[in-house]
Order: C-alpha cells, then structure tokens, then sequence
C-alpha cells in the first residue's frame, strides 16, 4: 500500500525552490572568493623590486641600459631593471684611470695584490680618490656612497683583519691595504690605516711595477653616464620600484661585466657598503 506525503503538493514545490536557491548562493559565494573562516589566503607576492635582505643599501647596482635628461635604467641579472631617477642634488662619481703620479699623500688608497711578507704588498691594482672630512676611516674616498663616503671602488673586496673581521684598512693574508696613503718615494708608497675594531694602527708597504692597474675616482656628473657603464646608485625605491638617487658611483665593467654589486656580489652587506667592478 502506497504512502501519501503529508505535505501537499504546492508545499513540495516551494521547498525544492529553497533548495535549488541556497546552492545558487554557494556557488556564487565560491565563485567570489568567498568561504569559511578556514579557508587558506592567497599568498603574498614576492616581487619586491627593492627588496634585498634587511641588510640592504636601498638602490641599485647593474648595467646602464638607456640614459636620459634626469633618469637612467640599470639593469642587473638578479634584480632585473630598475629606473634610476637624478637631479640636481645627486652626487656623481666617476673611477677613471689614473697613474703612480695620482697617487699623494693624504688620498684615500685601496690596494690588492699578492702579500710579499709582513706589512707588504705588492700591487696588482690601486685605487685612490680623495679623503672626507673624516679622512679614510670611514671608508673609500668619500664619492658616491652617499652616506659617509661608504663606497668600495672597483673589484675590491672589504678589507678584513687576520681574524676575519672587517677593519679600517691594514693589509691581510690576501694582500690587501685600505687606508691613507702617508708617503711616497719611487716605486713605492705607504698606506697607513686604523683597525676599527682595535684601534691600532698599521703601515702597509706598497710595491708597483709596469703591471700595476691604477684607477682614481673623482667627482663628476650626469654627463658622464653612459650606456654599458657600471652603475651603483643610492637613494630610497619609490612604492613603483624606481630609485631616487643621492649618489651615483660609475665604473667600467670588467671581464665579466658588471659583477660586483652591492656588498660583493649581493645586494646589501654590513655598513650598507658598495662596490663596483672594474676590469
């Protein structure tokens, strides 16, 4: 025997309509981005044009690609390209050859070469630039660091002490001399430097030959930006990517192009250092 429902026809209609409606809305909710409280977010981006690390100087360092009136664009193979804006408070700086004669006492002097026994070197490159008020101590020259002349010229590494750690100048096992350059005489001249971390001073012996590199880093300006020139530019990255810069250090690319980078071949370093690499 057959059971009748109870609930009369136009009842049974009206219920399946609810039904057919609430699904509606879920699916729309769906389609929305709607859902539970449980249910995952979407992952933040990860494009960041200027980020770096929280250690990194905000800027950026690659390869003149196009320049302009007020702007340039770098290019860099781990960061991609970013605008470079200037004016007229930017602060250029330019690493140019230079010659044993650049070199005088008071200039500011990095060397690299091979270590020829205790306090010497003997150099296969040299870089001097002028001394800041604060004379070398508080890094190379004083050009384009743009932030107490924190700028490391071309191809050299920081200077660490016999314990590993970074110092004001001095010469290391791998015949490296940062600091003032106090006398010359022929074929050689001494660079006297303080430990930032001790204190104590050190006068490093410096031997050139015919095959000694010497560049110099002297002021300059937008007029000396070219395409295919190293460029390390500091200032703030705008919500866009672009950098306003304060400070521009321009070089020569090496062998290997335009290498270096921030800190060494990274984006950011201890003391917000800069560098650049010149063949």
């Amino acid at each position: 025997m057959s059971v009748q429902s109870s609930v009369p026809a136009s009842g049974r209609r009206r219920t399946a309509g609810l039904v057919l409606i609430a699904g509606a809305m879920v699916a729309v909710l769906a389609a929305c981005g709607g859902g539970s409280a449980n249910s995952p977010a979407a992952a933040p981006s990860s494009t960041d044009p200027g980020s770096g690390g929280p250690n990194t100087p905000p800027g950026a360092f690659g390869t003149a690609a196009a320049v302009s009136a007020a702007s340039l664009e770098v290019q860099n193979q781990s960061t991609g390209q970013v605008t470079v804006n200037f004016g007229s408070s930017t602060k250029f700086s330019n690493s140019v050859s230079a010659a044993l004669s650049d070199v005088t006492v008071g200039e500011c002097a990095v060397v690299s070469g091979t270590a020829a026994g205790t306090g010497k070197v003997t150099a296969t490159t040299v870089t001097v630039s002028p001394a800041t008020s604060a004379g070398c101590s508080a890094g190379f020259g004083g050009f384009g660091g743009g932030g107490g002349g924190r700028t490391r010229p071309s191809g050299v590494p920081p200077t660490r002490s016999s314990g590993g750690n970074r110092s004001g100048g001095g010469a290391n096992a791998g015949g490296r001399a940062f600091g003032t350059v106090s006398a010359v005489t022929g074929s050689t001249f001494t660079v006297h430097s303080t430990s930032r971390q001790s204190g104590s001073a050190t006068d490093t012996a410096v031997t050139v030959d015919g095959t000694t590199k010497f560049t110099k880093t002297v002021s300059a300006t937008s007029s000396a930006l070219a395409v295919g020139e190293c460029i390390s530019a500091l200032g703030q990255t705008d919500d866009t990517g672009a950098v306003t810069a304060t400070s521009i250090a321009i070089s020569q690319p090496g062998p290997n192009g335009c290498t270096q980078g921030f800190g060494g071949g990274r984006r950011g370093g201890a003391g917000g250092t800069t560098g650049t690499t010149n063949g």
